[in-house]
């Protein structure tokens, strides 16, 4: 078990990162590729099983609730408010919160201390979500805290998408693009990584985030970590969203402009898919 004081080290390193980066930019004040972010169709797989619309996880989305865990300066609550009633979020930035407030009036917004969903109501909430930024904790046991409290202010019968990064070769890394030495024959390089973190790790020690330290899922874990939601909720789920497609750091032509939804950061990122975790039927009440 990994002390209370570890964890609140880390969150504070985080809420550090998060403070100084959203300063720099005094016009936008958002942390991260906003414009590739911007053009990714979250709410597709959000709200949709397996990224399908013709399959939406409620069927009338009129008259809920929902909930955005790490919400930044606000802007996929304003997305999302194209379909709930009402969404509210919670960041560990003071700085990123004040701004939501301001940009996205008829909203609740709470600071947290990174490892909960802050002063939100209980059992007030039909959906709750999170994207870019689960991926970036490598501390498991903040990551259950945090969904335990997800739990808390969930209804009873709400449910949740989580997104987070997935290798199609984690925990081996590739550092070379494929290359031809016959016309059988291709080889590309990998590394073992020792950088990330695996699924139940604690990098407390962490130094930074945003990419410089994230959980990571290989195609090796993904039972481990449909078993771990599955002390949580009834129903598990996973759907992909290939974000690797057209890129040329993985031995494939370039066929894509520098802002699209499948050229996240640059081609030789080492992510190749979203993961979309969605649950249902709760069964820990927080």
């Amino acid at each position: 078990m990994t002390e209370t004081s570890q964890l609140l080290q880390y969150a504070d390193m985080q809420r550090t990162f998060y403070e100084r980066e959203a300063k720099r930019d005094p016009e936008q004040q958002v942390v991260g590729c906003y414009d590739y972010h911007e053009n990714v169709p979250y709410e597709t797989n959000l709200l949709y099983l397996y990224g399908d619309i013709r399959k939406p996880i409620f069927t009338d989305f009129g008259n809920r609730t929902a909930f955005d865990f790490a919400c930044g300066e606000g802007r996929m609550v304003r997305r999302m408010r194209r379909f709930f009633d009402k969404v509210d979020g919670a960041d560990l930035s003071e700085t990123m919160i004040d701004l939501a407030r301001k940009r996205t009036p008829g909203s609740d917004f709470w600071v947290t201390d990174g490892m909960s969903t802050g002063a939100a109501p209980s059992a007030a909430y039909d959906f709750c979500y999170c994207t870019i930024s689960m991926q970036h904790i490598c501390v498991f046991e903040t990551r259950d805290r945090i969904l335990r409290d997800m739990c808390r202010i969930l209804k009873p019968d709400g449910q949740i998408t989580l997104q987070y990064l997935y290798s199609r070769a984690y925990p081996a890394l590739p550092v070379t693009p494929v290359r031809s030495v016959s016309p059988d024959h291709s080889v590309q390089l990998f590394r073992n990584d020792k950088h990330h973190a695996k699924w139940f790790e604690n990098k407390t020690d962490a130094v930074s985030t945003n990419s410089d330290c994230d959980v990571v899922i290989g195609p090796g874990e993904l039972e481990i970590v449909y078993n771990y939601f599955r002390l949580y909720f009834e129903l598990v789920d996973f759907w992909f969203y290939d974000i690797s497609i057209g890129r040329d750091g993985l031995g494939q032509t370039r066929i894509l402009p520098h802002i699209h939804p499948n050229s996240h950061i640059s081609d030789e990122y080492h992510g190749t898919h979203f993961v979309y975790i969605h649950c249902a039927g709760k069964k820990y009440g927080g």
